[in-house]
């Protein structure tokens, strides 16, 4: 199988590592893996797909040229919202130190939940939102920078 190059809420990724079969159902894709089957769904939404798989919300998107995304640039740091919603949860304050893959924001929309994670280990030097609060797309919700070491 060919590689699948995508943005996968704004990082890069292959999405063919790990996965052995996709059937389509109706309305339900079938993912087996070599742990398991489980069910996902999807939406389009012009060139992102909006995917929800076990338990987790994922904007794909095509790599765009020059190397910039919806979500801000991949590698800037920049946490921005994949789509309008409401913001559900801030799990870390301004000046919080994170790790990559650590959740900072978590975005409800279209009555799911997107969490919005680090990019990579650093300090979250802005926080610009608060629960309930309504963002519309592409509003920068956070900024991470990474750790400069002396």
């Amino acid at each position: 199988m060919s590689e699948i190059k995508r943005l996968v809420n704004g990082a890069a990724a292959d999405l063919t590592t790990g996965i052995a079969e996709i059937s389509v159902g109706s309305d339900r894709l079938m993912v087996r893996t070599s742990t398991g089957t489980n069910s996902a769904v999807s939406v389009r939404d012009g060139k992102r797909v909006l995917v929800s798989y076990r338990g987790l919300q994922y904007v794909v998107e095509p790599i765009p040229v020059g190397g910039t995304a919806n979500t801000g640039e991949v590698g800037s740091g920049e946490l921005r919202a994949p789509m309008p919603g409401v913001i559900a949860d801030v799990r870390v304050e301004e000046g919080a130190k994170v790790s990559k893959g650590q959740v900072i924001v978590v975005l409800e929309a279209m009555k799911t939940q997107q969490p919005l994670v680090a990019p990579f280990d650093g300090v979250v030097t802005s926080l610009n939102v608060a629960v309930r609060e309504q963002v519309n797309e592409g509003v920068i919700l956070a900024v991470v920078e990474p750790i400069m070491e002396a």
